[in-house]
């Protein structure tokens, strides 16, 4: 029998990875770029749940899950991400220009969860940024780092003809666990 987390701590090896849409709908992704200074993860389901009423007794309870919303503390973005995702572009000089009428990219997020078993790294397929707030203050007696914290919609991808998913997880012990966040994103396939 396989061991479960009792706690669940830590976060690293956040990556990302552009996500591009053929003509007939498909997702695929491009190979994961590694986002360093992760400090903190917070993810939120979009929906809820609603008790329906009949005859003085329940009679149906309803869930919608229409996505996730995700939110990632990072001690600061690199010009990759800003160019490849937010849509910043570089001048002549080496000047990074923030576009305000860039075009919105989507992108996958992978992440790693420590614990004391399962190290659950895990993939959010269709995810969309919104643009970063940025701030700084003077150093005083003590030292206080700055953090960028970046607010992300993941919408529901497809993955077969009747199931729809937000991420997948992989644990320590699956078998494509050691490659998970480094290759390409690939949607699972469900068993029946």
């Amino acid at each position: 029998m396989a061991k479960n987390n009792i706690v669940s701590f830590g976060l690293r090896n956040v990556h990302y990875a552009k996500a591009t849409q053929a003509d007939d709908g498909t997702w695929s992704f491009a190979t994961p770029v590694a986002l360093p200074g992760a400090q903190e993860f917070n993810s939120d389901v979009i929906g809820g749940s609603t008790t329906v009423r009949a005859d003085d007794i329940v009679v149906a309870q309803l869930n919608q899950n229409g996505g996730r919303t995700l939110t990632l503390k990072v001690t600061e973005l690199t010009d990759e991400f800003k160019i490849d995702i937010l849509g910043y572009k570089k001048t002549a000089e080496g000047n990074l220009v923030e576009i305000t009428n860039a075009p919105v990219v989507t992108f996958a997020l992978g992440v790693e969860f420590q614990g004391d078993v399962k190290a659950r790294r895990v993939w959010y397929y269709l995810c969309n940024v919104t643009p970063i707030n940025e701030a700084t203050k003077t150093k005083s007696e003590s030292i206080e780092a700055n953090a960028i914290t970046l607010n992300i919609t993941v919408r529901p991808i497809a993955i077969d003809e009747e199931n729809y998913t937000t991420h997948a997880i992989a644990s320590r012990g699956d078998s494509n666990y050691n490659s998970f966040l480094t290759t390409a994103p690939e949607l699972p396939e469900v068993t029946k």
